[in-house]
């Protein structure tokens, strides 16, 4: 039945991405003729709507927590725990949103310009968070009155730790001094049922307890025989932050502020939650 299941959804993924991809290239480009920042934010502004179907698909339910804490305004910046790509699509229900990726993606064909027409800054990971690059990058669309989400820890989890934040990726939101959002995703059950290890580590794309990666395609496939997956997230109050850039101690200061608060929320709604754990 599990692979009955994984069989459908596939077909409605595949379906629907190739429905997606192309009304979205027509509409960045008809629209850019005229002006590329109004189809990146009119694009942008239709991603909770386009979201809404995968999260039906995938079996992904969430509830959000603290909704009213979110910024009126457009353009912020949020940060929260990784868990591999559960939590970008639950993401989206609660405003638009738009990530950081890999810059080769930028060059795949008509993806490249799909994931482009929504806001997505396409970043060398090598440079890291205080790339001149990736500092103007993330301005200019936040400038454009566009949402951004990114995760100070780089990597994934579990769900069960928080590991150590990039202090270099706050650098955009003290700039500009625009409201950073912490917010914390909570792992709740799968099919009715409390989620046990094996199950977590099926949910979540981290490394396993041997440090072992699953291929992304291996982890995602067998996502899709699992069935209804429930994930919280938990808003916490805006942080405008107000420090020296040069001052690396300060930088670093924020950036641990915001690791406690992010691990203390952790902490209430978690119950497997170890805030010792760095590695």
């Amino acid at each position: 039945m599990k692979y009955l299941l994984a069989f459908v959804r596939i077909v409605l993924l595949v379906v629907y991405t190739l429905a997606l991809v192309l009304s979205l290239f027509i509409l960045y480009w008809v629209i850019g003729i005229f002006n590329k920042d109004l189809s990146v934010r009119i694009i942008h502004y239709l991603t909770p709507a386009l979201a809404w179907p995968l999260r039906v698909i995938l079996g992904i339910r969430v509830r959000i927590f603290n909704r009213e804490r979110m910024p009126k305004d457009r353009g912020f910046l949020m940060a929260s725990n990784h868990l591999g790509y559960i939590e970008v699509i639950a993401l989206l229900k609660i405003r638009p949103m738009a990530f950081v990726a890999k810059d080769e993606i930028e060059k795949w064909p008509v993806i490249g310009a799909v994931v482009k027409a929504v806001g997505t800054v396409f970043v060398d990971r090598r440079t890291g968070g205080l790339s001149d690059v990736y500092i103007k990058k993330v301005s200019d669309v936040v400038n454009n009155r566009i949402n951004f989400w990114f995760a100070p820890e780089k990597t994934t989890s579990d769900g069960t730790w928080l590991r150590p934040f990039s202090s270099a990726l706050f650098v955009v939101a003290n700039q500009l001094k625009c409201p950073l959002v912490p917010a914390v995703f909570v792992l709740r059950g799968l099919n009715g049922k409390p989620i046990d290890e094996k199950r977590r580590s099926q949910i979540a794309w981290a490394t396993d307890k041997k440090g072992l990666d699953t291929p992304f395609f291996k982890h995602f496939l067998r996502f899709l025989t699992l069935g209804i997956v429930r994930i919280d997230m938990h808003v916490l109050e805006p942080v405008v932050p107000d420090y020296d850039d040069k001052d690396i101690e300060a930088r670093r200061a924020f950036s641990n502020e915001i690791h406690r608060r992010m691990s203390e929320e952790l902490a209430k709604h978690e119950p497997d939650f170890d805030r010792e754990r760095t590695a």
